[in-house]
């Protein structure tokens, strides 16, 4: 751990100057030098809303509720909603699904002293997915515990630095009854580079990445499973979807030498998710992402 950057609290958060020019080496370097304050703007889940509002272009969920404190008005919520902070990700996230029907791909399961595979926990009739028992009281505390909470890791200075802390009720994206999967582009110098697909996020998380015509990436070494991704994407969104994804992307990222912009697809329209600016608090992908991936952030077509 001696070895350790200023700041880092992983053990891969360390330099090595024989892959320096590759993808997570680029993300530390961003960690210890980069202070644009954009970054910040970005990673605040509240604040990017205007940032991508003021694009015009793609969509953005509802917003129902922002305060900094926690003050949740619950006779008034809608049955489907997302509760969250606007500094954290993970703990503090619930989803709230009182619906007629439950979320078809939501898979319950009696397993009280289990975190589970995700740490969001979708409430139906206030208990999560694994059973527990989720009242308002605890939801509220558990709520006010994070807003008292610096971010995990000073390391990622934009996350680090968000204020004010609040909390947000948004609206719950659907497709078909099914909570969307993860579209997310690596957008650098304001040019889209590859695609990061992600399902099973409340399961068996699976991820792969792919061209902007849609085919998958070989990795030799990939750091998440790919089992049960496609092949190609083109026949779940078709070729003229994946372009207006790349055109809405390329747009909201066009201020910035690189970022992923998260994405869902609902009901034929694409939702802005979130902004990351230190993918997996730079742990080393791929070989092949690797390389890829840092290639294109050092290569500045301008």
């Amino acid at each position: 751990m001696a070895d350790l950057l200023p700041g880092g609290t992983h053990p891969w958060h360390v330099f090595d100057d024989s892959k320096a020019g590759h993808y997570s080496q680029l993300l530390l370097k961003r960690c210890l030098e980069d202070r644009n304050p954009l970054l910040v703007s970005m990673e605040d889940k509240y604040r990017s809303r205007a940032l991508v509002e003021s694009k015009g272009v793609g969509h953005l969920t509802e917003l129902y509720h922002w305060s900094e404190d926690v003050a949740i008005d619950w006779d008034n919520l809608p049955d489907r909603c997302v509760i969250k902070t606007n500094h954290w990700s993970g703990d503090a996230l619930f989803i709230m699904d009182n619906g007629e029907e439950p979320l078809a791909n939501i898979h319950r399961k009696f397993r009280l002293f289990s975190r589970g595979d995700n740490r969001y926990r979708v409430i139906r009739k206030w208990r999560d997915q694994n059973g527990k028992f989720w009242p308002k009281w605890r939801i509220e505390r558990t709520l006010r515990w994070c807003l008292r909470q610096d971010f995990p890791s000073s390391f990622e200075w934009g996350a680090a630095n968000i204020r004010p802390r609040g909390i947000m009720i948004e609206e719950l994206l659907t497709d078909e009854n099914r909570l969307p999967n993860d579209w997310k582009v690596h957008v650098f110098h304001g040019k889209a580079g590859f695609i990061q697909y992600d399902i099973g996020r409340m399961g068996s998380h699976s991820q792969s990445i792919y061209t902007l015509d849609g085919q998958r990436i070989h990795q030799e070494n990939a750091f998440w499973s790919e089992q049960n991704t496609p092949d190609e994407i083109v026949s779940i969104l078709g070729q003229d979807t994946i372009d207006e994804l790349i055109h809405i992307v390329e747009r909201l990222a066009e201020d910035i030498d690189y970022t992923r912009v998260d994405m869902f697809f609902s009901e034929g329209k694409w939702y802005f998710g979130e902004f990351t600016n230190y993918h997996n608090s730079c742990h080393p992908q791929s070989t092949e992402w690797e390389e890829l991936a840092g290639g294109l952030w050092l290569t500045d077509p301008s």
